[in-house]
């Protein structure tokens, strides 16, 4: 910007268009401000060493200036401040340790609901926790699950959404599923209700496309694939656990995982044994065991102190 046209911007004798000009060069740069404002400071000072009494149209003109940089500053001040607030959100959203986490865990015989920040909804089985931010960033939406959950994803083409577990990551856009990774068990386990979802372990070796209908495991590197034949898979973010022709063994391992209690069977011909049938969570492991000795008589004893069931 002219000296100049600068110094009658401030002796205020400048046409309208001048004065746009002056404004625009104003709010382009805070360093404009700065410039403007130490040209401004010499010409206070030149006009009081001229008169210790300035007339009244000096003092007038001085007035209006005075105010108008006033007003100009408050708007710089804002600009500034905004710009500020909008720096600091960018470095949060593209460094993601500065973005704060919670975690949710779900006891034995429990389960939970939640609304992530997105919107999508997540259901928590039993002895399963949750890790997620309390706001996502804007290049990817990644939560942390140990345990057993279903995901409704809300779908976002820009920012997949990804689960990492301790033995295989889901990565997708939007759709539902249900993920198995307890680390108490061997295998990992995906079923997919809705849309398209990717697993690819943390190295990315070994990477896997998912159709809807479609549930696999993952065992010893690797992946074993079947149709979901039974929506009553599904059943345990309603309460119920569900049973259909499995093993007893199978059986078992799932009641050590959902009520959180050691279950050792003492006759290993019951392991091979098959069972169908359906249990409230909230009934407890004892209202199970119940309801199988009525099919395959056997006799269980409890030790609470040891959290330890023991199935003769």
């Amino acid at each position: 910007m002219e000296k100049d046209l600068l110094q009658r911007y401030v002796e205020g004798n400048v046409s309208q268009e001048e004065a746009d000009a002056v404004v625009d060069w104003l709010d382009a740069d805070p360093e404009h401000v700065r410039e403007f404002m130490a040209l401004h400071k010499v010409y206070d000072i030149t006009v009081m060493n001229q008169s210790t009494f300035p007339s009244p149209e000096v003092h007038e003109k001085k007035r209006q200036v005075r105010f108008f940089i006033t007003e100009l500053l408050k708007v710089a001040a804002i600009v500034l401040l905004v710009l500020g607030i909008q720096q600091i959100i960018d470095y949060r959203q593209h460094n993601s340790s500065l973005l704060t986490y919670q975690t949710l865990y779900v006891p034995a015989g429990q389960r939970a609901e939640l609304l992530l920040p997105d919107s999508t909804h997540v259901w928590l089985n039993a002895h399963s926790r949750l890790v997620y931010p309390v706001t996502f960033n804007r290049d990817i939406r990644s939560v942390e699950l140990e345990g057993e959950a279903y995901f409704d994803v809300k779908r976002n083409e820009q920012i997949p959404f990804l689960v990492k577990t301790p033995k295989m990551n889901v990565r997708v856009l939007g759709t539902k599923f249900n993920v198995s990774a307890y680390a108490e068990e061997a295998g990992f386990e995906v079923a997919l209700l809705e849309g398209s979802v990717e697993l690819e372990t943390d190295d990315q070796t070994a990477i896997y496309q998912m159709q809807p209908g479609e549930q696999v495991r993952y065992v010893d590197g690797k992946y074993e694939s079947n149709p979901i034949e039974e929506l009553d898979y599904f059943k345990w973010k309603e309460g119920l656990i569900c049973f259909r022709n499995q093993p007893i063994s199978e059986i078992v391992e799932k009641l050590s995982l959902y009520f959180d209690v050691q279950i050792e069977v003492l006759n290993p011909d019951l392991l091979n044994e098959y069972y169908t049938g359906k249990f409230r969570t909230k009934d407890g492991v004892e209202q199970v065991l119940k309801v199988l000795q009525l099919e395959h008589h056997f006799q269980y004893e409890k030790d609470n102190e040891q959290n330890k069931i023991t199935i003769k």
